[in-house]
């Protein structure tokens, strides 16, 4: 009887977990997808990356390269940057390094092998 009641407990523990992680996950996505705004980056769930151009409703327009565009649903977005403010200057795609390569140590000299003992 013991062993009942504990498995009936048991399933519902495990039932409320599962429901409070899927309420968890229910408001991550909505908050992801009210993050939504025209000129945030965004990745999708295919991998594509590119900046929002347009948003109607539940569509919405990204720009993968200039003059490449590509409309999709919004669900399919997986992670956002925040649109960059006006006036500023993006820093990641504006500005570009050149990585200089780097210094060549000499090579460590080999101790000179003594001659083997006949």
């Amino acid at each position: 009887m013991s062993q009942d009641v504990f498995l009936v407990v048991a399933l519902a523990i495990l039932i409320a977990m599962m429901f409070l992680s899927s309420r968890k996950r229910k408001k991550q996505a909505a908050e992801l997808l009210a993050s939504v705004k025209v000129g945030s980056k965004v990745v999708l769930h295919s991998g594509i990356t590119g900046k929002i151009t347009s948003i109607d409703g539940d569509r919405a327009i990204l720009e993968s390269t200039p003059g490449t565009k590509i409309a999709f649903l919004k669900g399919a977005i997986r992670n956002v940057e925040a649109a960059p403010a006006k006036g500023t200057v993006e820093e990641k795609s504006e500005v570009k390094t050149t990585a200089k390569p780097a210094a060549k140590k000499p090579a460590a000299k080999k101790p000179a092998s003594k001659p083997a003992a006949k």
